[in-house]
């Protein structure tokens, strides 16, 4: 279980252009965000053509149910949160902006019938589970009944933490361990005008050449988004 953490950075004009393009597209940052991982894993998990099955690709993300339960925020202090997944083939060549929109057809579903609130109940049955289990068939649970290749958790300061005119910039960086559940995690936190991204990863999982390559491909399609490629 032990992590490692890669930061990344998106800069004014390429936030700019994410918001822009996710209007633009009809889904929402989260939306976009989830398709720009899965696109950057893919050539990762290329294996997946190749296999009987389980030929799918499938992500994470947490979701900050406060809301829905009704929890007063200025007076709780805590999380509460669920989480839910998207699944795709992800074909080659398919682009972005059609995997966007098919990931947002999921989401769309998965919170008009707020799915996510499942969760707690699902890690309450998964704990009870595994307490049966040997340590080795605990290790495999979760990547056999719930494979997943990585998780996203989406944060915008800017609505929480307002800053002044003139008033001397901050900034917030942000990682999030994995788990069982999850290999990798990318948690993007919008400050001001731009964006920190911490990506931390299970090093029994994925190599730092991995990671870099999945970073790189992460950051060229979101500079692609300005320059319209």
């Amino acid at each position: 279980m032990n992590n490692r953490l890669k930061l990344l950075r998106i800069g004014r004009e390429e936030l700019r252009s994410l918001i822009l393009t996710a209007k633009d597209w009809r889904v929402t940052v989260n939306d976009l965000l989830l398709a720009l991982l899965m696109k950057a894993l893919a050539p990762v998990a290329d294996d997946r053509a190749k296999a009987s099955r389980r030929k799918m690709l499938s992500l994470g993300c947490i979701v900050n149910i406060r809301k829905d339960l009704g929890v007063d925020s200025q007076r709780t202090f805590g999380l509460f949160l669920g989480s839910f997944m998207v699944t795709h083939a992800v074909p080659g060549g398919i682009s972005l902006n059609q995997l966007a929109r098919d990931l947002r057809e999921q989401t769309l579903a998965i919170k008009r019938h707020r799915l996510y609130l499942g969760t707690p109940l699902e890690l309450s049955f998964g704990r009870l589970m595994i307490s049966f289990f040997s340590p080795g068939r605990r290790k495999k649970f979760y990547q056999k009944n719930y494979p997943l290749w990585g998780g996203i958790t989406n944060m915008n300061l800017n609505s929480i933490w307002p800053m002044d005119e003139g008033e001397a910039a901050k900034d917030y960086f942000r990682a999030v361990s994995t788990g069982p559940v999850t290999p990798l995690v990318l948690a993007a936190t919008t400050i001001g005008d731009h964006a920190n991204i911490g990506l931390t990863y299970r090093t029994t999982v994925f190599s730092a050449a991995v990671i870099e390559q999945v970073a790189c491909c992460f950051l060229q399609s979101l500079k692609n988004l300005g320059s319209g490629a």
